[in-house]
């Protein structure tokens, strides 16, 4: 006899409406992000510039894959400060890098910064693979990779990549821009460690040795 085939129960809709929303949201930023960078993708060479538009590109396709066959959260926080912390962050990364360029001379080493901080974030998203979420979620205690050196690692990327965008486009409003950005980051860490503490008895131990940011510092 042929299966039956399964009708999708109301928790795996649930999760699939709950991921559709990340994925069109990372789609659009990979639209925009090739559509920036499309003259230096048509027509690439090997230097840093071609090297983090490739880098960008492929971090985005990354956090897509990341919300395909999502395992249900065991904890998670959906509260309005969550939220409002998490849209922060995002705005205030994606209106500094619409800022004008205002030293260019700096480009080498911006450039160098942001790609160190996206290889950075990338790889942190490969290690937790479907444990990755936007709003603090905790599906399982991973402390591999990135993971053996500090708590959160893609936050670290993340502070990389505004350096380089200061650095590039330094200005009054790109410098409170990016203040507001890792502000922001520091409350959703604070919340994915409360979380990560309440669900994995092991995590206070794991806490205790390591860094939160910069091993041995912070």
């Amino acid at each position: 006899m042929g299966s039956v085939a399964r009708r999708p129960t109301g928790r795996s809709l649930a999760r699939a409406l709950a991921a559709a929303g990340p994925i069109l949201y990372f789609g659009w930023l990979l639209y925009v992000q090739i559509a920036a960078d499309r003259p230096v993708l048509r027509e690439p060479s090997f230097n840093l510039e071609t090297v983090l538009a490739f880098a960008a590109a492929g971090y985005l396709l990354l956090l897509i894959g990341t919300y395909l066959a999502k395992p249900p959260a065991l904890a998670e926080r959906r509260d309005w400060r969550a939220v409002a912390a998490t849209v922060l962050a995002i705005d205030a990364l994606g209106l500094s890098t619409q800022q004008p360029v205002t030293q260019p001379d700096a480009g080498g080493i911006a450039a160098g910064l942001m790609l160190a901080g996206t290889l950075l974030a990338g790889w942190s998203v490969w290690t937790l693979g479907r444990c990755f979420s936007l709003l603090p979620q905790a599906r399982a205690l991973v402390t591999s990779g990135p993971y053996r050196f500090v708590r959160h690692p893609i936050y670290l990327g993340g502070i990389l990549i505004t350096l380089g965008e200061v650095w590039l486009r330094f200005s009054p409003l790109v410098v409170a821009l990016n203040i507001v950005f890792i502000a922001a980051q520091i409350v959703r860490l604070r919340y994915e460690e409360e979380l990560l503490v309440e669900t994995f008895p092991e995590y206070a131990e794991y806490r205790r040795s390591t860094s939160a940011l910069v091993p041995g510092l912070v």
